[in-house]
């Protein structure tokens, strides 16, 4: 069972929405971020965990810290910094946002992976559950849970990996087929499937929205060859009603996917991965191979 917190004074108030997209890598969090972005009344921020030279990432808030105040003893102190965090990420998004966009925004949220939620935590934290998680679900933050199918996403993390391509910004089309590993391919697949379910495990009590890879794409496709995306039943309206938000949302097409081929063209040893994944704890996914 975990700590009890007096959480009362420290919850956020008023407008003010919190939420966090969590998953793996190749789930979709880049589009997504993108398109929630088209609305003025949220604001989401990338893999804030994850080294990068923008102010309000993590690292960078920390060095500004004592190294007391960034390596907290207790739950407690935890809970202090994270809140001083995400207050720092409101102020930079409401006043340091391209073209102030973001000053009326009520809705703020940031990208953690499953690898990354057990990077903060109180040094006596002995819990098996992340404590960010306990922390997201005292502050009655919103989770967005990102997934895909689990083969994809690993054929398109080692895809990226030999193209050096993560995020397809610019149209590059792909020019010539890929042999990768199947193996390593099958680990990442279970890799991902395991840090899911321990997610699911420990977000207990969590308010989470799913945001299936393939059922967001449905929600772009009725943009058709418009910006505009029609309001209808999927993630994207979930996601708008629980934050709050206008059903408002657009795809300026800047991020394209990476891979828009069949996999039997991708792969030159495609017939060996559909093998494979038939014999293993995956065989019901072979289907979706084409």
């Amino acid at each position: 069972m975990l700590p009890e917190e007096d959480t009362d004074g420290s919850r956020r108030s008023g407008r003010d929405r919190l939420f966090v997209v969590i998953g793996a890598q190749r789930t979709g969090t880049n589009i997504l971020r993108e398109i929630l972005n088209s609305n003025e009344q949220i604001a989401m921020l990338g893999e804030v965990l994850t080294p990068s030279p923008a102010p309000a990432h993590w690292d960078n808030f920390c060095r500004k810290l004592s190294v007391r105040s960034t390596n907290p003893a207790t739950f407690g102190e935890a809970g202090a910094l994270l809140d001083q965090y995400f207050e720092f990420i409101k102020y930079r998004i409401r006043n340091h946002w391209e073209g102030n966009k973001k000053s009326g925004s009520h809705a703020i949220g940031v990208d953690i992976k499953y690898d990354q939620l057990r990077r903060i935590a109180p040094t006596n934290w002995s819990f098996t559950s992340p404590y960010v998680l306990f922390y997201l679900r005292a502050r009655e933050a919103t989770l967005i849970h990102t997934t895909r199918n689990v083969i994809h996403c690993a054929v398109s993390a080692l895809i990226a990996k030999e193209r050096n391509l993560w995020h397809n910004y610019g149209g590059i089309a792909i020019d010539r087929s890929y042999e990768i590993d199947v193996d390593e391919c099958l680990r990442h697949a279970l890799t991902i499937a395991r840090r899911r379910d321990a997610f699911l495990e420990s977000a207990y009590g969590c308010t989470i929205i799913n945001c299936r890879y393939e059922r967001l794409f449905e929600d772009i496709k009725r943009a058709g060859s418009g910006e505009v995306i029609p309001e209808g039943d999927g993630p994207l309206e979930k996601i708008a009603m629980t934050l709050g938000a206008s059903f408002t949302f657009r795809n300026d097409r800047r991020l394209q996917k990476a891979i828009d081929i069949p996999y039997s063209r991708l792969l030159s040893n495609y017939d060996t991965l559909v093998r494979r994944v038939e014999d293993s704890e995956f065989h019901a996914l072979a289907a979706t191979l084409v």
